[in-house]
């Protein structure tokens, strides 16, 4: 089975006589690795990869109004919506990647204590100030962290204390020491000079956004798109997401 897949893969990314130009639709999450794995998907095919990305609200708008794009990967409730559409063509759509949230600290500064989920819980409820993102805004990090806090029973307690911002506007408090910690993407952190990332909040209260792929019933030529999809699911770009903070998407 491994050999098998391991052909098609070599098949799919072999050179083209004619290389393509593949418009890729993504959320802003996953751009670091995206991008890195996208050049060398390019130096390994000749196709031009050409990202659109940003927040998924947005994002997912663009598309529905039938804006052209050979690849699309957003997270999964849109996704499916687009699928049940007929958006998509058949067998395309997969779900690709997740990301859970981590907390965002100054360099140097006070670290919360990520051990378990009382100690996280004693830590966030110890901070003189908490700052998440603003979900009004178009992204998805919002509604996670509030399900983090939800799992932890301190929703209300954080609430009364938060900054919510746009987040890069949210980490740059947190940087110069007017917000202790942020609560963000794990694949978004650090996004300001003078922040770091302390680590993913404890799995047993994670909140996981899940990004899917699929190729739009509008692209006339999948091939190039579907070798690209495959390369980014592909045991060899697992380096890439998970730098970057992100996991392969489990089934």
């Amino acid at each position: 089975m491994r050999a098998a897949a391991a052909l098609l893969i070599a098949f799919l990314l072999a050179p083209s006589a004619q290389a393509a130009e593949i418009r890729v639709l993504c959320a802003n999450a996953l751009n670091i690795a995206a991008k890195e794995l996208g050049a060398e998907f390019t130096k390994q095919t000749g196709h031009q990869i050409a990202f659109t990305f940003g927040t998924p609200g947005p994002m997912q708008e663009r598309f529905d109004k039938g804006e052209p794009f050979e690849l699309v990967i957003l997270p999964i409730g849109g996704m499916e919506q687009s699928d049940k559409q007929g958006k998509f063509k058949p067998g395309t759509r997969q779900s690709l990647v997740r990301v859970g949230v981590g907390v965002a600290a100054k360099e140097g500064g006070k670290m919360p204590d990520l051990s378990s989920p009382e100690a996280l819980k004693k830590s966030l409820l110890e901070a003189k100030s908490v700052t998440y993102s603003d979900s009004s805004t178009g992204g998805l990090s919002g509604l996670s962290v509030q399900k983090v806090l939800a799992n932890l029973g301190i929703a209300e307690q954080i609430k009364a204390k938060a900054k919510m911002t746009a987040q890069n506007e949210g980490q740059a408090m947190i940087g110069r020491g007017e917000a202790e910690f942020g609560l963000y993407n794990v694949s978004e952190i650090p996004r300001a000079p003078g922040v770091v990332l302390a680590g993913p909040v404890p799995r047993a209260v994670q909140a996981y956004i899940i990004y899917d792929a699929a190729v739009p019933t509008s692209n006339a030529d999948p091939a190039p798109a579907l070798a690209l999809l495959h390369f980014f699911a592909s045991p060899a770009a697992q380096p890439s997401w998970a730098k970057a903070g992100l996991e392969i998407a489990k089934d």
